[in-house]
């Protein structure tokens, strides 16, 4: 039952009242008695119990329960809304009694920004329900609102609190930047604000990171989310939660809550994901046979990772493992099924090589014929990415032939950081995920080499590829799931080979050549993220603004710029291999009927596009038909689909 409840107050409006997985009942009169709250919701609630006996006999029953009030109100408000929009909220009023109620009030209550108009008195009959029309305008406002319904008539009232999602009109566009500021130095951005932005949506943030763990920190707090979609889409949101845990368990200084919230959905993205391993053993995107041998790789690395940090099911993993070795093919490499829907690259040596390095990393040995078979392939390859890998592979095994990949990969660094060279990864990549993932693996390579007469070989390139990493952070990711989960690895490996302690000084921020407020000072036992003042307000006006950031003293340390708001045009990138186009083929639709909206995805290149997302917002008022999702799934039309809030996503 709700604590602090208080009569004709009604803001709960749960659907599930009580579940339990079982309850014995009394041996001498065979009953149970079980207690439980209802909800705030006037209704029919549906009873389910199944039972068994000592002796293995079996039983069902169904049961209704009838949650009445004399007088009540039934609000239909939508989830979500967007800026602007004005809703013709329905609003029934029922009268469950025989007579007559005169004087019936509604009075309305709402938050800051929303506008909601009160119909005049009226009287209901015994027994009737009426229904009325209020206008609900919603302002500049965007956030959770509150709307609350008041009714009163005679000695009875009702009162229901709802809560409503206002979304910024428009389509969410977000720019970040980022890299390494040292001291003395002044390092510059320019931000482009559109003509077409929604100025209320519109907000600038700037953080430098002193340590690994404020960064760590900023990462966590974006990307802390429930898990959802396939296997790898909670794995983008899982896996660096693990790296986290990890981190958070060898370093002080940590928020004990974040700690606590990150541990709670990390046990929910753990279950998640264990859901996904395939009816003839491996892991699949959506459980479906057969399993992928190089995702289900990517699962071993994740699940012993995870091992560290909470309890997994060893004969899980075992069981992932030997099917994934008996994919071996006996002649140095893995086999490969496909299913048509969604797949990762079919390159044989970028397979190989990722399959050969998760289970090494994983802890996995006896793989020497597939080691050797990696190597003479990378030797003959042009693909840096598969460089990387087999150095990484070489290094984990002990053996030889490693330092010349890495010459390779130093030889392949450009002036920026990143390694050129790289034509394709595992999960396909391109642009800017491909040269992450690639760098990343490259650092992790360099690291590993054993020092030569007291000094590494490739410390340069180690700082200058960290240096490209903390560039290409966008607000705590690294663009796909692969880039950031071996961009985090690579950085938690070069914190742990390259422990300094940090010098005190102060920052300052300039836009347009305006100081902005105080300067904000460290010292060397500052290990949070350092938030400085917020820009927002001077960037409201359209064209470039110059964003300067100073720091005195110090010592270098990692920063990012993020500028999030809503446009009225969609930002659409020149090189997405995707098209999508959504048209709603009615523009009025009468109240309780159905419209349609037509999706097409297009594949704009020549080439092979793994697991495109679609994801399509709705207006508010219109909610999916789910049997027809479904059917789409049925069909073979799409793989899976979510629903959350407004926006429909397509696998």
């Amino acid at each position: 039952m709700r604590p602090n409840r208080r009569p004709n107050d009604r803001v709960d409006f749960s659907e599930t009242l009580y579940w339990s997985a079982g309850i014995k009942t009394d041996p001498q009169t065979g009953e149970a008695r079980i207690q439980f709250g209802l909800s705030d919701a006037v209704t029919s609630f549906r009873v389910f119990a199944d039972a068994f006996t000592t002796d293995g006999a079996l039983g069902q029953g169904t049961g209704v329960i009838e949650s009445v009030e004399p007088f009540y109100i039934e609000p239909k408000l939508p989830l979500e809304v967007t800026q602007g929009d004005v809703i013709d909220l329905p609003v029934a009023v029922v009268n469950g009694l025989d007579g007559r109620l005169a004087h019936c009030r509604l009075e309305t209550q709402v938050s800051t920004g929303l506008r909601i108009d009160s119909p005049a008195p009226f009287t209901l009959k015994g027994g009737e329900r009426v229904r009325r029309i209020l206008r609900l305008r919603v302002g500049d406002f965007i956030g959770q609102g509150q709307v609350i319904l008041s009714a009163t008539a005679g000695p009875y009232s009702d009162r229901v609190t709802r809560g409503l999602v206002v979304k910024p009109l428009g389509y969410p566009v977000e720019s970040g930047s980022g890299g390494l500021i040292g001291p003395g130095q002044t390092v510059a951005k320019t931000v482009v604000i559109p003509r077409d932005i929604v100025r209320s949506s519109l907000k600038a943030k700037v953080v430098v990171y002193p340590t690994p763990l404020a960064s760590m920190t900023q990462a966590l707090e974006r990307l802390i989310r429930e898990p959802s979609g396939c296997f790898e889409q909670a794995s983008s949101t899982i896996y660096p939660l693990v790296m986290a845990q990890q981190y958070f368990q060898s370093h002080q200084g940590v928020d004990p809550a974040l700690i606590e919230r990150s541990a709670r959905i990390l046990d929910k993205g753990y279950k998640r994901l264990i859901s996904f391993e395939c009816k003839q053993k491996g892991y699949e995107w959506f459980a479906a046979d057969p399993g992928h041998e190089a995702l289900t790789a990517y699962g071993v690395l994740e699940f012993t990772d995870m091992a560290k940090v909470r309890q997994v099911d060893a004969k899980m993993i075992k069981r992932t493992r030997e099917w994934l070795l008996a994919r071996r093919d006996g002649q140095g490499g893995f086999t490969r099924q496909r299913r048509a829907l969604h797949t990762w690259i079919v390159d044989k040596d970028c397979s190989n090589a990722y399959i050969t390095w998760a289970l090494l990393e994983s802890g996995e040995t006896g793989l020497d014929a597939e080691i050797e078979s990696l190597k003479a392939a990378a030797l003959k390859s042009k693909n840096s990415y598969v460089h990387a890998l087999a150095a990484n592979v070489l290094l984990l095994s002990g053996h030889s032939g490693a330092f010349q990949l890495m010459q390779r990969l130093a030889k392949a660094q450009n002036k920026d950081g990143w390694i050129e060279g790289a034509t394709t990864s595992i999960v396909g990549s391109g642009g800017v995920a491909l040269k992450v993932e690639t760098t990343a693996l490259a650092t992790l390579a360099w690291l590993r080499e054993p020092p030569t007469a007291g000094r590494q070989q490739f410390n340069s390139n180690v700082e200058n590829a960290i240096k490209y990493l903390a560039e290409s952070c966008k607000a705590g990711r690294f663009g796909s799931t692969q880039s950031t989960v071996l961009a985090l690895r690579a950085i938690v490996a070069y914190d742990k080979s390259r422990a300094r302690p940090k010098q005190p000084g102060s920052l300052r921020l300039f836009v347009d050549g305006k100081p902005v407020r105080e300067a904000v000072s460290f010292d060397k036992d500052t290990h949070g993220a350092l938030v400085l003042p917020d820009i927002t307000k001077m960037l409201q006006t359209a064209g470039r603004h110059e964003v300067e950031l100073k720091m005195s003293g110090g010592s270098p340390m990692p920063y990012s710029l993020a500028v999030t708001y809503s446009a009225t045009t969609p930002a659409s990138a020149d090189e997405c291999k995707v098209r999508l186009a959504v048209r709603l083929r009615d523009t009025n639709v009468r109240e309780g009927a159905v419209t349609e909206a037509d999706v097409t995805v297009t594949n704009v290149v020549n080439e092979h596009i793994p697991m495109p997302v679609a994801i399509i917002g709705l207006p508010g008022g219109l909610e999916p038909r789910h049997d027809q999702l479904k059917e789409l799934v049925k069909a073979g039309k799409i793989a899976a689909y979510e629903v959350i809030g407004r926006e429909v996503v397509l696998y």
